[in-house]
Order: structure tokens, then C-alpha cells, then sequence
């Protein structure tokens, strides 16, 4: 059929399946009772945010209440999102009562989308009219036009976070990934399930997955 004209390497899959994750080895994580998560920077911070503390809270976690969250910061005139000092870290988790912070930031957040590639007569040769997102998956041909398919892309989000503990400013934990999905929603749902997954072994607050 026409279509397999299109070259293969127009079809890519999604990265990584799991985390990179980086742990202190220095780190008490039996000592972490109390957690609070900021607002993640980046374009889609406030939903990358509520997924993660949605992910802790089914893994039984103690979460501070987002919205407790930001009246103290905001009344403490401290940034919720990005970096902080230790000096900063230290005070939330006097005023929250809290033993850990988790801070983070989306790298990327790119939207499912369509687009068009026509190729020649000659099979090596195709054109893409637009690209954007993460996985790329054949959506079939166009009726009337045998050289050319629609190709969609999954949504592609990337996640990096950072469990701090508020005493020492000491960074415990930290994890990044990459995901496809059929939205952001989606992808970051999953990111944030995986990193959770991966502090289910140390982190003794959590439910043990059996």
C-alpha cells in the first residue's frame, strides 16, 4: 500500500517507562512522617502538583492541604514555586509542622496534535507539515489523496522533583521522567504514580505494595 512509503523513522515511542531516581544515602527517611507538596514550576506546575499530592494521598501518605499550604506561604511572603533556602525550608516546616518538602518543576508539556505527511514518488522522501508532542502513531490515509496519512502524536510531559528535608535543607530524594500519554493529564498522572512507586521501598510512610 501507498502509505508504507512513509519512512519508518517518522514512528518513535515513548522514553522511559520509569523514573531516574537518585537517593541520599545519608537519608532518615523513617524520620518523615509529615510531607507538604509546592506548587511545581513550569507551564502546568498547579496540575503536576495536585496529581503528585493525589498520588501520595492513595499510597498513604500524611499530606498538608494545598490550599493550608499556600495561606502560609503567602501570608509568610514565600515563592510556592521554584527554588527556596534552606532558612525558608526550615520555617514551612515549623509552620506546617511538617518533616519534608516535595519540590519540583514540568520540563516539558507538549499536547497531543495532528499532522499531515505526504511523501513523493520517491519512498524515502516525505513531508511533515506539523510535528509536536510524543509519540507519533498513523491515524491512516486520506481518501483522494493515496501519497499522504494523517499522523497523530500522544501528548510527551516531563516531570522533576525533589523530596527536601525542611531541618537541613538536605535534598533526600529525587526523581525525573518522561511519559506519553493521550493527554497531559494522562502522562503526568502516570509520572507521578511511578515516582511515588519508587519511594514505596524507603519510605516507611508509605503502604507497602505487595
Amino acid at each position: 500500500m501507498k502509505r508504507n512509503c512513509i519512512p519508518a523513522a517518522l514512528f518513535f515511542f515513548s522514553a522511559c517507562a520509569a523514573p531516574r531516581t537518585a537517593v541520599n544515602p545519608r537519608a532518615d527517611f523513617s524520620a518523615v512522617k509529615r510531607v507538604a507538596v509546592l506548587t511545581f514550576g513550569g507551564s502546568g506546575g498547579e496540575l503536576a502538583s495536585d496529581l503528585f499530592t493525589q498520588s501520595l494521598l492513595a499510597r498513604g501518605a500524611d499530606v498538608v492541604e494545598r490550599q493550608r499550604l499556600t495561606a502560609v506561604m503567602t501570608e509568610q511572603s514565600l515563592s510556592s514555586v521554584g527554588y527556596f533556602d534552606p532558612g525558608s525550608a526550615k520555617q514551612i516546616g515549623k509552620l506546617l509542622g511538617v518533616d519534608a518538602l516535595f519540590v519540583g518543576s514540568v520540563a516539558e508539556s507538549a499536547p497531543p496534535s495532528t499532522y499531515l505527511v505526504s511523501a513523493s514518488n520517491n519512498p524515502r522522501v516525505a513531508s511533515v507539515t506539523q510535528l509536536a508532542g510524543g509519540s507519533v502513531y498513523s491515524d491512516g490515509s486520506l481518501l483522494g489523496m493515496p501519497n499522504a496519512q494523517l499522523v497523530s502524536t500522544t501528548a510527551k510531559v516531563s516531570l522533576v522533583t525533589r523530596m527536601v528535608d525542611v531541618q537541613t535543607g538536605s535534598i533526600l530524594w529525587s526523581a525525573s521522567m518522561s511519559y506519553d500519554g493521550l493527554d497531559i493529564q494522562t502522562a503526568m498522572s502516570a509520572i507521578t504514580d511511578a515516582f511515588v512507586t519508587s519511594l514505596n521501598p524507603i519510605w516507611p510512610a508509605l503502604y507497602r505494595i505487595k
